[in-house]
């Protein structure tokens, strides 16, 4: 079985502007943000989506219905289906925390110097590794692993896949480290190197081998 998913990072949030570590926090969507949705909306126009989903954070919620509102090919089709499993990367005592401070401690916690950004720690850390880290450095260890992590998302995709059927097309909206571990393990550590921008548009094809990376980041392509 396999199916095409598209696969799109919710607008920006005040947390997104002001650089927040955002995580499972559900911080609203700016000005900007509502209008990254309904721009994401109108290049997925005339794509005809079969089902949708997205995390049941607000954030990736309304992107996806200001999706669905510009779509010219659904009968029906108006509101995602909410599964907590995709939501964000949960990252325990840094939520909230500027990302700057945040990554001075996960890279302190594995003797990682002269990193200042998240993106600069992925420049020698899988995105697995990150999270290792960040769990390691948390001092309440609430902060997501790996192993935890990529267990909660198996269990969306096999929901998602219990829900289609074969050849059909699927919408997803979620979150951006989310998009960077996906890129990171099923295409290239490079690939996930780029942050995902709100509202860009990742496309992925689905089958029983796993899942194989055809476009990542996109915020031009009118499909």
């Amino acid at each position: 079985m396999a199916f095409k998913l598209f696969l799109v990072r919710h607008g920006q949030t005040i947390f997104n502007k002001y650089e927040r570590m955002q995580g499972w926090s559900d911080a609203p969507l700016t000005e900007a943000g509502i209008a990254d949705g309904y721009a994401a909306g109108e290049r997925l126009a005339n794509v005809k989506f079969d089902a949708a989903f997205s995390s049941d954070l607000s954030r990736a919620i309304h992107t996806a219905e200001f999706i669905l509102a510009e779509n010219k090919q659904q009968t029906g089709l108006v509101a995602p289906t909410q599964l907590k499993q995709f939501r964000e990367q949960f990252f325990g005592y840094f939520e909230g925390l500027n990302s700057g401070r945040a990554t001075k401690h996960i890279a302190q916690a594995v003797n990682v110097e002269g990193v200042e950004t998240y993106s600069e720690l992925m420049e020698v850390l899988s995105q697995d590794k990150v999270m290792d880290a960040m769990k390691l450095a948390d001092p309440t260890h609430d902060a997501e692993d790996a192993n935890e992590f990529w267990t909660r998302l198996g269990q969306g995709f096999k929901i998602i896949e219990d829900s289609v059927e074969d050849g059909q097309t699927v919408l997803l909206v979620a979150h951006g480290s989310m998009i960077r571990n996906l890129a990171d393990r099923y295409a290239a550590h490079d690939i996930a190197k780029e942050k995902p921008l709100n509202g860009s548009v990742s496309v992925w094809q689905v089958d029983e081998t796993g899942l194989h990376l055809e476009t990542y980041n996109d915020t031009t392509t009118v499909w």
